[in-house]
């Protein structure tokens, strides 16, 4: 009987069995993989649908219009490559037909798109029209658009020229692009408005040391924004103005209490001061009980931003309130005095047998307005300061008038009338010419002292000149007057040569030389006999200016500067 190791042969037959699996599982998985660039082909062929189709869904095509492109769509993603064991071939012959069918299915995606082109067309040239004007805007915000306006140009030539839809789809992707460069231009802009807003409300509450050193890096700011040098860089910039703004917002958050607290305190002194101006305290008392119990109460930055906007709005209010009656108070008190003096002294002018005002230039239909003009269109507490100011000084120019009129002191002497004016108007050092218009003289003042005195013809009752405080505006020598009026105006005249004026206010008064004229001094302002014998030109006052004789005109000319005062009253 012979001996047996069953041992050893199930060995055997265990490795036989693990070579069969190894060697069928190499066939499978060499026939599942089939040819690498049939593969890769199709792979190509569904990227590119793909792109088209996303490309079509952002030109608005629904689904209900792709839907029987979708629906073999969804079926080529939805199949799976066949299972060889001993062949690549079946695996690339269905790779084959996919590629093809994704390529026919890529043309009927494209032909549907085609024969839409002139509504994409459309599209796109609205939407290059919105940018257009969006642009446009940011050009007039001052924002440095640097090349975006070419790059526009660009694209507006592109779409002009675009016939397939693949030109479509690249223009559309470069306006994508575009807007989103654009768009990260205006964020940047409005992150440094936000911070400039910031600053100036940081400013209000009189934080001086954070505005000093937040101001700084504004400055900073604007300029890396003006070089704009692309998207990185515009991120970085707000990344900085974000970390700004909230350095400022916690200074202002810690001041809000005390910067409450002084701006009420300046409305409360406001409101008491109204008593006095005639004017009721009671509106503006009742919002300052408000404003305290909102000041009492806990406070974001928008709405201290808020309540101090209407706090500064009641103090410029009050102020404006005051200043306005004061301003309507001097105005009724010039127009009084110039009403009660005005019709109990007048001209009479033998020439012609009329009479005239000798105050003409303080009358309505001249300068006796202007205080009021200014007065209703002020806006701010500066313009309602200056009406009041013009308002004084017509008045009290006027009153000097008055003394001048009844004053008998010889043209060529100190008159108290000048005095007066060189004290009012703290003049009593340095250069002063002062011309009075009921003498019709003009007298040069050096750190209040008489220099030399003139005799002068001033403008007409239609046409006077200034009253008020004056200092020189331009000096010529010599240089040639055209007149604004036509021909045919009676106040017309021919282009003439002046050889010495001096600009004392805008709209073209002068004071100059005047060759055409003989006579000068008082009455010679109205209609008149003037010896030259030139009675158009010469017969009557001027349009305004203050004319002298040729050789006292340029001795004033020659020995007064421009830093020389002009009182006229």
């Amino acid at each position: 009987m012979g001996l047996s190791y069953p041992g050893v042969g199930h060995l055997r037959l265990r490795q036989l069995v693990i070579v069969l699996v190894l060697s069928v599982s190499l066939l499978t998985t060499s026939a599942c993989a089939g040819d690498t660039q049939v593969r890769q082909r199709a792979m190509e062929n569904e990227q590119r649908f793909d792109q088209i189709l996303h490309s079509a869904r952002q030109f608005g095509f629904t689904s209900a219009v792709l839907q029987p492109i979708l629906t073999q769509y969804a079926a080529l993603r939805s199949s799976q490559p066949p299972l060889s064991l001993f062949s690549n071939q079946p695996v690339d012959d269905y790779y084959l037909s996919l590629a093809r069918r994704y390529l026919l299915l890529n043309t009927q995606l494209q032909g549907v798109m085609a024969a839409n082109t002139q509504r994409i067309h459309a599209q796109l040239e609205q939407e290059l029209q919105h940018t257009s004007i969006s642009l446009a805007g940011d050009q007039k915000a001052h924002l440095p658009i640097g090349t975006f306006p070419a790059q526009l140009h660009q694209l507006e030539g592109a779409l002009s020229n675009a016939h397939s839809f693949g030109d479509y789809t690249h223009i559309y992707t470069s306006m994508q692009q575009f807007d989103q460069r654009l768009s990260a231009l205006e964020v940047t802009s409005s992150h440094l408005s936000a911070l400039q807003n910031m600053l100036n409300l940081a400013q209000q509450a009189q934080l001086n040391t954070t505005v000093l050193s937040l101001q700084a890096a504004y400055q900073n700011d604007q300029q890396l924004f003006q070089k704009n040098t692309g998207a990185a860089s515009l991120q970085s910039l707000n990344h900085l103005l974000n970390a700004q703004y909230q350095q400022a917002t916690v200074a202002v958050v810690q001041a809000m209490p005390m910067v409450a607290s002084t701006r009420l305190q300046e409305l409360d002194q406001g409101v008491q001061q109204l008593p006095a101006a005639n004017l009721d305290p009671a509106p503006y008392q009742e919002r300052l009980t408000v404003y305290k119990k909102q000041a009492a109460a806990p406070m974001d930055v928008l709405s201290f931003q808020h309540f101090l906007k209407q706090v500064d709005n009641d103090i410029f209010a009050v102020k404006a309130d005051a200043l306005r009656e004061d301003a309507n108070q001097a105005i009724r008190q010039f127009h009084q005095d110039v009403e009660g003096w005005s019709s109990s002294h007048l001209y009479y002018d033998d020439y012609d047998g009329n009479s005239y005002a000798i105050d003409t230039s303080y009358l309505n239909n001249n300068f006796g307005l202007d205080a009021d003009t200014l007065l209703n269109q002020a806006t701010t507490l500066d313009d309602l300061q200056n009406s009041l100011d013009v308002a004084k000084t017509l008045l009290f120019n006027h009153q000097l008038l008055e003394m001048d009129y009844d004053d008998p002191t010889p043209y060529d002497q100190v008159h108290k009338a000048d005095l007066q004016a060189l004290q009012h108007y703290q003049l009593m050092q340095g250069q002063v010419i002062v011309i009075s218009l009921s003498k019709q003289s003009l007298r040069l003042y050096q750190d209040g002292n008489l220099v030399r005195s003139f005799l002068v013809t001033t403008g007409r009752p239609e046409r006077p000149s200034p009253p008020g405080v004056w200092t020189v505006l331009n000096r010529l020598s010599p240089t040639l007057f055209k007149s604004d009026d036509p021909p045919t105006s009676p106040f017309w005249y021919p282009n003439t040569v002046i050889q010495n004026a001096i600009l004392f206010h805008d709209g073209g008064y002068f004071i100059h030389d005047s060759w055409w004229r003989i006579n000068y001094g008082p009455g010679t302002e109205f209609p008149h006999h003037d010896d030259s014998g030139d009675q158009r030109s010469s017969g009557n006052g001027s349009h305004g200016c203050v004319n002298l004789p040729p050789a006292e005109a340029a001795w004033l000319y020659y020995n007064t500067g421009w830093n020389t005062s002009i009182v006229v009253y």
